[in-house]
């Protein structure tokens, strides 16, 4: 008995439903190939985004690390020249301290000069002179007195001159140097609002890759489903064209052995097996931990489209209803997962098997009600040990918009 011989029901009518049925799968196969080569294409542009970005951040720490040299530098020769400006002060207060003494100094020369002009005193010494020699000797001694008050006043005009140059080139220097400390800081601050808005953008950016990566992930999951259920219905079709060739070679047959045309009769439909006649039962033991319909998980809403059970231990799963399994593989959402369809009373459903330990079945086979199909486990995106079930009225689709609440179908 063939996959495809397990769903079909009489071979004229349900020949044509199966087209119906590969056209709307087909239809639906084009569809999510598409989107999955649009996310494709998006997560390769995300991927560029972020190598650019990378390339960004790669720049800025450069810039963030040369800043803070050359910040570093600048507070190290700041830090000099304020040794060096406390230095100047101590040089300027020395320069002081002669400054006033000179002032002292000057300030008695003048007293001397108010009281007694020099007029008067140089006559003095002429008067008061010995002798040629000693007149010699004392006018010595008054040039040597005037030169001496205009040394100390030069030195002092010199001196007064140093100290508001020194006084002025220091703080100048020090100016400079506190202006750009701050320059380097402001930039040094930019550079890390830059570099803290970069990162962020980056953590966006591989949020969005790890969210396109999963939808990827299922969308090739649902191209795989539904590839598998295209062949399903080719080889249903495939199986009920045969039985309509054998029908007519038969047909042929009895006419050329008899010679007379009998009307062929009906082709007897290949009926599921007959545990199905009493509907679904339950896969596994154990309780009902979530049920069908909307739920918030991780604090963010959602749709429940089956139903848990879940139970500790070794608990076996087995097929609600007789059938054909589509596919039995691993999913990043689901685990390893099973998907089976079933014929019963002429009507298709689809069940589901998810989170599963491990899996006895494969694609193609053909497997009784109570059959065991696998073990509960706690794959794929799951929170303990746990099967999670579905059951659709038709065939699975990306939208599971044929999900029903599996409850009131099971006996």
């Amino acid at each position: 008995m063939t996959a495809g011989a397990l769903l079909a029901s009489p071979v004229l009518v349900h020949a044509e439903t199966d087209q119906n049925k590969l056209n709307r799968i087909q239809s639906e196969l084009q569809g999510n190939q598409q989107e999955l080569q649009n996310k494709q294409q998006e997560k390769g542009q995300i991927e560029q985004d972020i190598q650019d970005l990378q390339q960004k951040l790669d720049e800025l720490n450069t810039a963030i690390t040369t800043n803070q040299k050359e910040l570093s530098d600048t507070q190290e020769a700041i830090r000099k020249t304020e040794e060096e400006i406390t230095k100047k002060k101590e040089h300027i207060a020395y320069l002081q301290v002669q400054i006033e003494k000179r002032q002292e100094v000057i300030k008695q020369r003048l007293q001397t000069v108010q009281e007694q002009p020099r007029t008067n005193l140089i006559t003095e010494v002429l008067i008061n002179a010995k002798n040629l020699a000693e007149l010699l000797e004392n006018l010595y001694s008054i040039n040597l007195i005037l030169n001496s008050d205009n040394d100390i006043v030069k030195e002092q005009v010199r001196d007064q001159k140093a100290v508001e140059k020194e006084t002025l080139a220091v703080e100048a220097k020090e100016r400079d140097l506190k202006d750009y400390e701050a320059k380097l800081t402001a930039k040094e601050q930019e550079l890390d609002i830059n570099k803290q808005q970069e990162q962020r953008i980056l953590g966006e950016l591989s949020a969005k890759l790890a969210q396109t990566n999963s939808e990827i992930e299922s969308a090739e999951e649902v191209v795989s489903l539904l590839e598998a259920q295209r062949q399903a219905v080719q080889a249903n079709i495939a199986a009920a064209e045969r039985a309509k060739q054998e029908a007519i070679r038969q047909q042929e047959a009895a006419k050329n052995n008899n010679g007379t045309v009998s009307a062929p009769s009906p082709s007897k439909p290949v009926a599921p097996p007959a545990s199905n006649t009493g509907g679904f039962i339950k896969p596994a033991a154990g309780a009902f931990t979530s049920g069908f319909g909307p739920r918030v998980v991780n604090g963010k809403p959602g749709f429940h489209y089956g139903v848990d059970i879940a139970q500790g231990g070794h608990v076996p799963i087995v097929a609600a209803a007789g059938g054909v399994v589509i596919k039995a593989h691993y999913s990043s959402s689901y685990g390893n997962v099973i998907y089976m369809t079933h014929n019963i009373s002429g009507k298709q459903y689809t069940t589901v098997y998810a989170h599963l330990a491990s899996m006895n079945v494969s694609a193609g086979q053909i497997v009784s009600q109570g059959q065991q199909i696998g073990v509960m486990g706690n794959t794929g995106q799951s929170y303990g040990q746990h099967l999670h079930f579905e059951l659709h009225v038709g065939a699975w689709n990306a939208a599971k918009s044929n999900a029903v609440n599996p409850v009131p179908y099971l006996r």
